[in-house]
């Protein structure tokens, strides 16, 4: 499990129990000469700031009914980034939590390389159910504040596959992002979204070593490339991380969801970008019978991202062909059926179609929002309680003929029953 530093305290009796452990570590530390000058106060809150986070994360922990351990950040490059939780008072709370016996340290995180790392691990003791409600957790006692960083720009994608954020002067494009950023988070605080069966079967971990939790609602917007006019897409939601089976376990005012999504949206958006017609139809059934259809879509989108051209087949699209279709075969046929955008193949435009799918998106949350609809986002779809999925729908038809001026959007509805 991934520490979250954002976690915080929520019920009466969570505070009063994490002020009494940081009373028992600040005794300890006094006691045992672990640090000789008293902490000025500035410093002071940063230390019972980080006693909390680490509280609720390792209460979430034991609420997995999990043997995973948390993964806390050791580095220096992590520590010193302005989150108030993290810096040498983060270290010293883990080592004063370790001396007093109520955590366990495993193994001590490396970083060779990008590739080559792995992260320092703990794990609660036993005697941290004196201190803490561990037995059963009470996970519900606990909130998620809204990250501080509400917008990211990140650098390219280095040769491991890692992008690092990048500090940017803050302009009047940059405040507008955050200022959306905030207003989406601040209606999905105060709205009504649980899973279904979480307090039957406890908490789990998502695919990002994130718990899966309702209060999991603050959204950061992520841009790449080291520039505003690639990517933008929203991140940091629990149903982001969550599988597509398990998103019917969602209720949005007591219902379940639907999922409200574009259809084949970049390549719609490239013709909107090359100027030509909108056509009918499936855009990946390039057979005319469903054949390769998924193929061709993994293939279709690689096209758009590619900066230059496709020396390979991408991971995992080969096997969607019919037997004896070669890369060269599948790309000539995909030029073929889509003429008017196969000049844009390997211009690197994916990023840049991100940057309008995000827009669009943003545009469509900001509308439901109006309307009094309760909206998830996910890149090119939305969650909705199902009574508003037709609501969802029309507004997602209107802002794509906004956006193309042209009639054709794909909307699909899929209900999660």
């Amino acid at each position: 499990m991934m520490f979250d530093p954002q976690l915080r305290a929520k019920s009466a009796e969570l505070q009063a129990a994490v002020r009494g452990l940081t009373d028992i570590l600040l005794t300890h530390e006094a006691a045992s000469g672990m640090r000789k000058r008293a902490r000025k106060e500035a410093d002071a809150t940063k230390f019972c700031l980080a006693v909390e986070a680490l509280a609720c994360n390792l209460i979430l922990l034991k609420a997995t009914g999990s043997n995973a351990k948390l993964a806390v950040p050791r580095s220096h490059a992590v520590l010193w980034q302005g989150n108030p939780v993290l810096g040498q008072h983060f270290l010293s709370v883990i080592d004063l939590l370790s001396a007093v016996g109520l955590i366990a340290e495993g193994r001590r995180g490396y970083r060779i390389s990008a590739k080559s790392k792995m992260p320092s691990l703990i794990e609660p003791q036993e005697r941290l159910a004196d201190h803490l409600p561990l037995s059963p957790p009470e996970w519900r006692a606990i909130g998620q504040i809204d990250d501080p960083v509400l917008v990211i720009l990140k650098e390219g994608k280095d040769e491991d596959g890692n992008a690092a954020a990048i500090a940017y002067r803050k302009t009047a494009q940059s405040k507008k992002f955050e200022n959306q950023v905030r207003s989406i988070n601040r209606l999905l605080r105060e709205a009504d979204i649980e899973i279904a069966g979480q307090d039957d079967f406890g908490l789990s971990l998502g695919r990002d070593g994130q718990i899966i939790a309702p209060y999991r609602r603050s959204l950061r917007r992520i841009f790449n490339n080291g520039t505003w006019q690639h990517g933008g897409r929203l991140a940091g939601g629990f149903w982001m991380s969550m599988a597509r089976t398990e998103r019917q376990r969602i209720r949005i005012n007591g219902q379940p969801v639907a999922e409200v999504d574009y259809g084949q949206l970049f390549p719609r958006l490239a013709y909107v970008r090359a100027g030509a017609p909108q056509p009918e139809g499936d855009l990946y059934n390039v057979f005319r019978n469903g054949t390769g259809r998924d193929g061709c879509k993994k293939l279709m989108n690689a096209l758009l991202f590619s900066q230059g051209p496709l020396r390979n087949w991408p991971e995992d699209t080969h096997r969607h062909f019919p037997d004896g279709i070669n890369l060269r075969t599948a790309i000539e046929m995909l030029a073929a059926k889509h003429a008017p955008i196969a000049h844009l193949f390997g211009k690197g435009l994916g990023f840049q179609l991100m940057r309008i799918e995000s827009d669009m998106l943003i545009e469509v949350l900001t509308e439901l929002s109006a309307a009094g609809v309760i909206a998830l986002p996910l890149h090119d779809a939305v969650l909705v309680a199902k009574s508003d999925a037709g609501v969802a729908q029309e507004t997602m038809r209107a802002v794509f003929r906004r956006w193309s001026r042209s009639p054709c959007a794909i909307v699909s509805v899929k209900f999660h029953t």
